[in-house]
């Protein structure tokens, strides 16, 4: 089963941030690409790209690329001193692309070894999106860092054991959207919990628990003792099994809100005080043999503390820019 990502980061890429990418390919795959733009290939298909990665099983080459004002520059598939490169990715099994952000030029390791480095061919903050495409199977890994001045999120591990992560560089604030689009599939008896971190402790701020077993989304929160308070269920269950759904979360200054498929769907008061201090992104699980596929996060400032008409960037035909 194939599946891609397209995303809105949220921040543009500047120096000293990273993006850590783990994903697998189908086992006989013959390529995949991660690219960076300033726009979704949805909203603008003649967008400008940064940096196109595209990995070529067949001709066991990795090849460099930035596309400005629709035209392709020079491809790039050497090392820094001219020597040629050999592919490091097996095809069918998963790997991990780090790609660091510095002064002049991006530098990318791959399953943890230095690999290569990219001059960049346009300004750096002009990159706002991702996107993951080709002949992928599975992605569990999108993470967007901060590692200079200092690290942000301060804790950072790479976790396999979860379905997917998604990092962010900066602190959330009042007005911060995140859209997250996918699909479960697989044990329609499973569940999928989205989990809200704090930083320092991974205490979970916000426990978001899709039980397609009960029929039922439970909500919830640790307290500084790691204990689950009161759970939530009000609201209904507007999940469908096997049916790709979006789901906007909005920051304000008091509660989350959530939409799913363009309704709106529930709130959630904060219940620790200074929440956004330490808040990152989020992480998922899945449990009881469901799977899920990850296929888009969007991140939008929406300028409004209090997310009014957050529900519409649900809409399935609704494309977050």
């Amino acid at each position: 089963m194939l599946t891609e990502f397209a995303g809105n980061l949220a921040h543009h890429l500047e120096f000293g941030h990273a993006l850590e990418i783990v994903a697998k390919t189908i086992d006989s795959a013959s390529r995949f690409q991660i690219s960076l733009s300033t726009a979704k290939s949805v909203i603008d298909p003649n967008a400008d790209i940064g940096l196109r990665f595209a990995c070529y099983f067949r001709k066991d080459i990795i090849v460099r690329n930035a596309r400005i004002g629709g035209v392709w520059g020079p491809e790039e598939i050497h090392d820094i001193e001219g020597h040629s490169l050999q592919n490091p990715i097996e095809s069918g099994e998963f790997f991990v692309i780090y790609i660091l952000a510095c002064e002049e030029k991006f530098h990318i390791a791959i399953n943890n070894r230095p690999f290569c480095t990219f001059r960049y061919r346009m300004p750096l903050q002009s990159l706002r999106s991702i996107e993951i495409s080709e002949q992928i199977q599975v992605i569990k890994q999108v993470d967007h860092r901060a590692v200079f001045p200092y690290p942000w999120p301060a804790i950072q591990s790479s976790d396999f054991g979860k379905a997917f992560s998604n990092d962010s560089p900066i602190m959330f604030s009042p007005g911060h959207l995140i859209v997250i689009t996918a699909r479960c599939f697989d044990n329609k008896k499973g569940q999928f919990i989205i989990k809200f971190l704090d930083s320092d402790t991974k205490r979970e701020e916000l426990h978001f628990s899709v039980r397609f077993d009960q029929k039922a989304v439970v909500r919830n929160s640790m307290n500084k003792a790691f204990e689950f308070g009161q759970e939530e269920r009000h609201g209904g269950f507007p999940f469908v099994f096997n049916q790709q759904f979006k789901l906007a979360i909005a920051f304000t200054e008091r509660e989350f809100l959530t939409a799913v498929d363009g309704y709106n769907f529930c709130s959630y008061a904060y219940r620790t005080t200074n929440v956004f201090q330490n808040l990152v992104g989020f992480k998922v699980t899945c449990i009881n043999g469901l799977h899920m596929h990850v296929t888009g996060v969007d991140h939008l400032q929406m300028g409004d503390p209090s997310c009014t008409g957050f529900e519409k960037y649900s809409k399935h035909d609704y494309e977050c820019a």
